[in-house]
């Protein structure tokens, strides 16, 4: 009977450390994704800032492109724009 219950003792032992194992490497991977959630987060928000910046500066240096258009020498049919891109004025001036 002693022997049985010394067996209980260190079987309930063994699984109480296993546990406490088992829940620190479950609270250690929580702690892992939330800090790499944190991460991307703050990294996807520097992206969309980025991607803004750029869209700005798109529209920035199409807009000199089409001030620049009537006094460039070059011809401005070897110069593609996408349609999405043309200025409605440029175009009734090329016509004229």
């Amino acid at each position: 009977m002693e022997e049985e219950e010394d067996r209980r003792k260190r079987r309930r032992e063994k699984n109480k450390v296993a546990a406490a194992r088992c829940r620190n490497k479950k609270k250690e991977r929580t702690d892992f994704l939330q800090r790499e959630s944190e991460r991307l987060e703050v990294m996807n928000a520097d992206l969309k800032a980025q991607i803004e910046e750029l869209k700005h500066e798109r529209q920035q240096l199409i807009l000199m492109l089409n001030r620049h258009r009537p006094t460039c020498i070059v011809r401005t049919d070897s110069v593609k724009t996408p349609e999405s891109e043309s200025n409605p004025l440029l175009e009734q001036l090329s016509r004229k």
